[in-house]
């Protein structure tokens, strides 16, 4: 019994990884760090459906949505655990669910997500309208509704954009950069970032994020090491170090894993 479902088990793993188009995209993550004298830990959960299957082509197996321009609708969940020596620990979850419409019958781009705190009135919702300026050049015009619980909700507005660069060597780079203004403080928030994929399987990327009133001059800031590694087409491991994250202020670590089929 058990090498029968030991069996099944490896041919339908060789079968799905052999695929050359996918529909559906599962992660999961655990991550890890200090809050002032305390430790966090969080875990999370992501599905995402592509409405159209999507191929692999000739580009790095990560990006392979972004140039086919496949439409998708996704859901998550994640669960924190806050410990502070002396105190009892505190929790807190939420869910997310959300959307991207693209398609290359047009050069047009929107998205939206949804994230809602368990136990409280906490919402986020993000919001943006883009335009594909090439087939691996994308720009965005964001817009990021918050409502603390007990407050009122305010909304802020940035640009961002993505660009695929296929190198002569056969390699690919990617690079991001994007700006928010941030409401309820006197400066904005800036990021920019690189990958940089080694064939169309492993991925070695940096991004630096920070908060500016005159982009020059950052009042805070961080560094994040990223990597990721397609063992297969349809099979990921995800890794990250976020030095002096502007969240918690202190360093963060992440794993992860993802699973195409």
């Amino acid at each position: 019994m058990k090498r029968t479902l030991l069996a099944s088990f490896i041919a339908a793993f060789s079968v799905s990884a052999m695929a050359n188009t996918y529909q559906h995209q599962s992660d999961a993550g655990f991550g890890w760090g200090d809050v002032g004298n305390g430790e966090i830990q969080n875990w999370s959960l992501r599905h995402e459906f592509y409405l159209t299957p999507v191929s692999y082509g000739t580009v790095p197996y990560a990006e392979a949505a972004f140039i086919s321009r496949n439409a998708s609708v996704h859901a998550g969940y994640s669960y924190s655990n806050i410990d502070f020596p002396g105190e009892p620990d505190d929790s807190i979850s939420g869910w997310e669910v959300g959307g991207v419409y693209q398609d290359m019958a047009h050069n047009f781009y929107a998205a939206i997500n949804v994230n809602e705190f368990n136990g409280s009135d906490d919402r986020i919702i993000e919001a943006s309208l883009g335009y594909f300026v090439s087939g691996d050049w994308l720009v965005k015009l964001d817009a990021r509704q918050s409502r603390p619980d007990g407050e009122g909700s305010y909304t802020e507005y940035g640009v961002s954009t993505k660009k695929l660069l296929k190198l002569e060597n056969g390699n690919f780079i990617n690079i991001e950069a994007s700006y928010m203004d941030q409401k309820k403080l006197d400066e904005s928030e800036f990021g920019v970032a690189a990958d940089y994929y080694f064939g169309r399987n492993i991925s070695v990327g940096l991004a630096y994020n920070w908060l500016s009133d005159d982009v020059v001059s950052a009042d805070k800031d961080s560094i994040t090491v990223r990597g990721s590694w397609y063992l297969q087409p349809n099979l990921a491991l995800h890794a990250a170090v976020i030095f002096d994250d502007l969240a918690t202020a202190d360093d963060v670590y992440m794993l992860g894993a993802s699973y195409r089929f």
